[in-house]
C-alpha cells in the first residue's frame, strides 16, 4: 500500500509536468496490480478528472483558460466518446489491451520525434 501512494505520487507530479501521467497510471496498474484493462482505465478518468478540478482554479485566476479551445476540443471528444464506447464494448479485453498499448506507442513516438526534431534540427 505505501508503494502504491509512492508510485501514485510520481504519476501526479509527472502529470503535473504534462509528461502523460495517465498513462503510466494505467501501466502501472495492468501490469503490477494486475487490474483489468478496464478497471485501470476508469481509475484513469478518475485521476485526471480529480487533477484536471485542482487545475481549473490556477488557471482561470491567472487568465490562462483557453476558452475557445476547449470549446472545440469538447465539441470533437462528444463523438470520440461514442466511438470510444462502442469500440470498448467490441474489443475484447486482450485486444483493448493492445490497441491501447500501440496508442501509447505511437503517442510516445510521435513525443520524441517531436522533441528531436526541435532540439537537434531547428
Amino acid at each position: 500500500m505505501f508503494f502504491d501512494s509512492l508510485i501514485g505520487m510520481a504519476v501526479a507530479s509527472l502529470a503535473g509536468m504534462g509528461i502523460g501521467g495517465g498513462g503510466l497510471l494505467v501501466i502501472w496498474l495492468v501490469l503490477a496490480r494486475h487490474l483489468p484493462s478496464q478497471g485501470a482505465q476508469g481509475i484513469n478518468l478518475i485521476f485526471f478528472l480529480v487533477s484536471a478540478a485542482a487545475s481549473l482554479p490556477i488557471h482561470l485566476k491567472k487568465r490562462t483558460f483557453p476558452t475557445r479551445r476547449l470549446l472545440f476540443l469538447t465539441a470533437a471528444a462528444i463523438p470520440g466518446v461514442f466511438v470510444g464506447c462502442h469500440l470498448a464494448s467490441v474489443l475484447s479485453e486482450n485486444g483493448a489491451r493492445r490497441a491501447f498499448g500501440y496508442f501509447l506507442l505511437l503517442s510516445g513516438g510521435m513525443q520524441l520525434y517531436r522533441w528531436t526534431k526541435t532540439r537537434f534540427f531547428s
